[in-house]
């Protein structure tokens, strides 16, 4: 989990303007938020984006619609990484193959989930108040705060705090050094362009048909 705070100290410590266990100011820290916002800002213009994972459980009876009772922190479209009940791991198929193979609705735990792209997320066979649980992933538009804390793919917290270092020296050390310049280059360089990715695994069997796993 990272914070917005996390990076802007990382950005003043690698600017040479706060040592390691000080204490930042109010005043730099919300200077440093206002510019992490912006970075934030340009990086989803780019090809290069910033996403983070959310991981929502709910004691579910019947299909899923995003956006509303309980799932209305989910924003209908929102995209699905990994889905699981009780714990264990669900496979995903596709909405035509949910309809054609896996109607008329049973009860039960669901060991399937089939999701339309919007709000709806069809679930085989559909729980009685077992547990389900999504992971989501969206991109981040801004940080709401510097405390609340975000879950970061791999890589991005050192690369926003490189890059977080190059916008604020400027202003804080009157010129840009070049070793900020590089260190950006090469932690942006190194965290890769989100791409959805179904997981190698075993492989769920039915009627002649072979859907990958994915990883929970």
């Amino acid at each position: 989990m990272t914070r917005a705070l996390d990076i802007i100290i990382d950005a003043y410590e690698r600017c040479n303007r706060l040592s390691p266990g000080e204490t930042l100011s109010a005043d730099d820290a919300a200077f440093g938020l206002r510019r992490l916002n912006l970075l934030v800002d340009e990086l989803s213009a780019q090809p290069l984006f910033l996403f983070k994972d959310t991981l929502t459980s709910v004691a579910q009876t019947g299909n899923i619609t995003m956006g509303a009772g309980a799932w209305s922190a989910i924003a209908a479209g929102t995209e699905i990484i990994s889905a699981a009940c009780d714990s264990l791991p669900m496979l995903p198929i596709t909405v035509q193959q949910y309809n054609e193979q896996y109607r008329p609705a049973v009860t039960g735990s669901p060991a399937l989930y089939a999701h339309d792209g919007f709000a709806a997320v069809f679930l085989w066979p559909e729980p009685a108040g077992q547990v389900i649980t999504l992971q989501t992933r969206s991109t981040v538009s801004e940080f709401a705060d510097q405390a609340t804390d975000y879950t970061l793919p791999d890589g991005w917290a050192n690369a926003l705090g490189a890059a977080l270092a190059v916008r604020i020296a400027p202003n804080i050390l009157g010129q840009l050094p070049q070793s900020l310049v590089r260190a950006e280059e090469k932690a942006l360089g190194a965290v890769d362009k989100y791409e959805p990715a179904i997981i190698d695994g075993p492989s769920f069997q039915s009627t002649g048909s072979v859907y990958p796993r994915r990883l929970f």
